[in-house]
């Protein structure tokens, strides 16, 4: 006997029954005596409330979590195969190398969630019971209009197979995805990162694509020792008090070819304004004073950076890391002081959690997730 997908009978728990089973996984992560790991597979869980929490390795394998909320939850490499997540809150939640294969994803809200090295293709479950054979398959070409991956970080991710239409990827973070055999229509990429992706696999309009990032196109060395020299310019101006050298520009500038030579490095007073940094290692740099207005700095690491008094303002901060990074104010030579601006910035607040404050951040003028 065939049944439906949606006529499945689930075992239903109540709010209270499942977080005694949440509390048990979570004592099960931390080893502590009478921890369980979350065995939820086929459970059903509309509705209820799994944010916030730990999930690491916890199996869903045909669960239905139709308006469930697991918003920043912790689910690295979690089981969904075959999971009803339609209408699910999943947005800042961690998915690192989850396995969703054909998750149903309908409406479900996915914005600023981390799926690295998620598996995402098409599949079908089959389990014998006492009623029969029970066969789920997931279509997504059917009922999946809608389905929001904006901004989030999808780095690796497999789409090999997957049926994803009117999938929105606006912002996301797609360095590496597979998309291998994906049918992707009426979907957009618009200002995603698409670096490394064979784009002739994804097989959409051009205007579907308006904005995205790809490859670094290869400098001519000429062109790369020129700025170098710039950044050692940059140095001695600092170092002799602006005596020696000249302050940095780079305003509009590709800077990932330059890479590792940012990290840690003393930049003090740069002016890298609507620049592409997505990506860059940039911990520990000497940034106080800077003016980084309107820079493209998605998945950058900035921990331990010093961006006191540094201005962001427009910048593309989603999923760049803050661990440790000093947005104090910058005391100048005329004994006044100058606050961090991050007015209009893309940024989630819980980014900024360890980092070290003077001001709470919406004071700062973090624009939260637009």
């Amino acid at each position: 006997m065939l049944k439906n997908l949606y006529e499945e009978t689930r075992t239903a728990l109540t709010q209270q029954e499942l977080n005694a089973v949440l509390q048990a996984h979570e004592r099960y992560l931390a080893r502590v005596s009478g921890g369980r790991r979350a065995r939820l597979a086929h459970a059903k869980l509309d509705g209820l409330n799994l944010a916030n929490r730990n999930l690491t390795e916890a199996d869903f394998s045909g669960a239905s979590l139709v308006g469930a909320n697991v918003s920043g939850s912790n689910l690295e490499s979690a089981i969904f195969y075959c999971a009803d997540l339609r209408s699910c809150n999943m947005q800042s939640s961690r998915l690192p190398r989850a396995d969703l294969r054909g998750a149903s994803f309908s409406g479900a809200k996915l914005s600023f969630a981390v799926l690295d090295a998620a598996d995402l293709r098409a599949a079908t479950m089959m389990y014998a019971a006492a009623g029969g054979i029970t066969v789920i398959s997931r279509d997504r070409s059917k009922g999946n209009s809608g389905v929001d991956f904006s901004n989030c970080s999808m780095k690796g991710a497999s789409f090999g197979s997957a049926k994803l239409d009117g999938a929105n990827f606006t912002g996301a973070l797609l360095q590496g995805a597979n998309f291998k055999g994906a049918r992707l229509t009426n979907v957009t990429f618009n200002n995603a990162v698409l670096t490394g992706v064979a784009l002739h696999e994804l097989a959409v309009p051009a205007a579907a694509l308006k904005g995205c990032v790809t490859d670094a196109v290869p400098l001519p060395p000429e062109k790369l020792e020129e700025m170098k020299n710039r950044l050692e310019a940059h140095g001695r101006w600092i170092a002799s008090g602006g005596a020696e050298g000249a302050p940095a520009v780079f305003d509009g500038e590709d800077l990932r070819p330059l890479g590792a030579l940012l990290t840690g490095r003393r930049l003090t007073g740069l002016s890298a304004r609507n620049a592409i940094a997505i990506g860059i290692d940039l911990s520990g740099a000497q940034l106080q004073g800077a003016r980084l207005d309107g820079t493209d700095f998605r998945d950058a690491d900035l921990s331990g950076a010093d961006l006191r008094g540094a201005s962001l303002q427009s910048a593309n901060l989603t999923h760049a890391k803050f661990d440790k990074t000093n947005l104090g104010h910058l005391t100048l030579r005329d004994g006044s002081t100058l606050a961090p601006d991050l007015k209009g910035a893309l940024a989630r607040e819980e980014q900024f959690f360890t980092a070290m404050l003077e001001d709470r951040i919406p004071m700062l003028g973090l624009a939260g997730d637009r």
